[in-house]
């Protein structure tokens, strides 16, 4: 169930009021009082709704046979130019959701205000998801005069109007107005008149009087404060979010990426210095490659009289295909392996040739033993067979002469 903050920014300095309600509009926490910057801490995990001043935020109602939104968006400031009386270019206009009747709910407000409320919340560390007029979250009772007290202001809501805040007037001068001015022109609604325990009691003198006219009134106290019950009209009929056009609000994957930024930039800077990392090796790999390639061509120079890679392995391949094949094997081959195998630390190969399947071996070893060491290792092939032709001292160890015959 999602959780909401609902965060009220006064009208003038002060501090700001806020509460937590559910999905359902009921309260979760109990109203705190303070700062943006202390009702931001609150925001972790919920929805923040901010309420701003039904003075400065205006609600009023049009009808335009647009169903584009943004060629409404277009049309809004020209078609309402008659109702306001600022430069239409400084006042910002967000429109609701077209109703059955295809009336349109919009709120205007001034550019200028409108940034000033931003700022305010960027610099709380505040991100709100939607913005409304507190007059937005008037209860909407069909049939019924809602009138909410707020100090000296009244939030109200008539029946088929849009929602208003006045300031400085009496229950029935609000009435007067509501129902049609000095002559009366509508039949008067029931009224429903919501207020705190504070607001009561300076209202309560205009409630008897209104009652003893004949007005049929009841009154709803919120022991609870007001912000709750403006909180809980605007989850379940959110009005007219402020957020649109210029300020709308900024796409949610960014408020979701800002508590991963330090674990992103660690990834990235890994990221650099891997891939600086497999750079440096491929420079160093690439420069090994051309010098093993420079020691072939030489090598190919000198012994194939041709410094092409591709025409020396053509070469030497000739040369060893006849020295190669003894009864559809490579004995050359073979045999060269079985020395290298047996080859170790005690042995130093001196002369080696190959001819008709036989290779014979110069070799010097440390000792006698070393030396038949040797040829058992070698002779240790199953198509091999190693024998110990001669074995000579000399000053470095053992001169020996090997034969090794290849079995066709």
């Amino acid at each position: 169930m999602s959780e909401f903050l609902v965060v009220r920014i006064p009208a003038q300095s002060g501090d700001a009021t806020w509460v937590v309600l559910d999905s359902a509009g009921q309260r979760m926490s109990a109203m705190e009082h303070g700062t943006l910057q202390a009702a931001a801490e609150a925001a972790v995990n919920r929805r923040v709704l901010v309420l701003v001043s039904g003075l400065d935020a205006v609600c009023i109602q049009t009808s335009l046979p647009v169903k584009s939104a943004a060629r409404l968006t277009q049309m809004l400031p020209y078609s309402l130019e008659d109702v306001v009386a600022e430069d239409v270019d400084r006042v910002h206009f967000a429109a609701g959701s077209r109703d059955a009747s295809g009336t349109i709910p919009v709120a205007m407000v001034a550019r200028r205000q409108m940034t000033a409320w931003l700022e305010d919340c960027t610099r709380a560390g505040l991100d709100p998801e939607r913005i409304h007029s507190e007059s937005d979250g008037v209860p909407i009772v069909p049939g019924c005069l809602i009138l909410v007290f707020d100090g000296n202001r009244i939030h109200g809501r008539a029946p088929g109007q849009a929602p208003f805040t006045l300031q400085g007037l009496t229950p029935p001068e609000i009435l007067q107005l509501a129902h049609g001015g000095e002559g009366g022109a509508t039949e008067p609604a029931h009224v429903i008149l919501y207020t705190d325990t504070d607001g009561y009691a300076r209202c309560e003198n205009d409630v008897a009087w209104l009652r003893e006219q004949g007005v049929s009134l009841d009154v709803q106290l919120l022991r609870e404060g007001l912000l709750p019950r403006l909180g809980a009209t605007l989850i379940s009929h959110p009005g007219s979010n402020l957020l649109q056009g210029a300020f709308s609000r900024k796409p949610a994957w960014q408020s979701w990426l800002r508590p991963w930024r330090f674990a992103a930039a660690l990834l990235l800077a890994t990221l650099v210095l891997a891939i600086a990392g497999e750079g440096t090796r491929y420079l160093t790999l690439t420069r090994e490659e051309r010098s093993l390639t420079a020691m072939l061509e030489t090598a190919c120079q000198r012994s194939a009289r041709s410094s092409g890679l591709a025409a020396c392995e053509s070469e030497i391949r000739r040369r060893l295909a006849p020295a190669g094949t003894v009864a559809n094997g490579t004995g050359f081959l073979v045999a060269l392996d079985a020395v290298a195998r047996a080859w170790n630390q005690d042995t130093r190969v001196e002369a080696l040739s190959f001819r008709s399947g036989v290779m014979d071996l110069r070799i010097v070893a440390n000792d006698v033993s070393s030396l038949d060491a040797f040829a058992r290792e070698v002779g240790s092939s199953a198509s091999l067979q190693a024998s110990i032709q001669s074995a000579n001292p000399t000053g470095d160890g053992i001169l020996g002469r090997l034969q090794i015959e290849v079995d066709p």
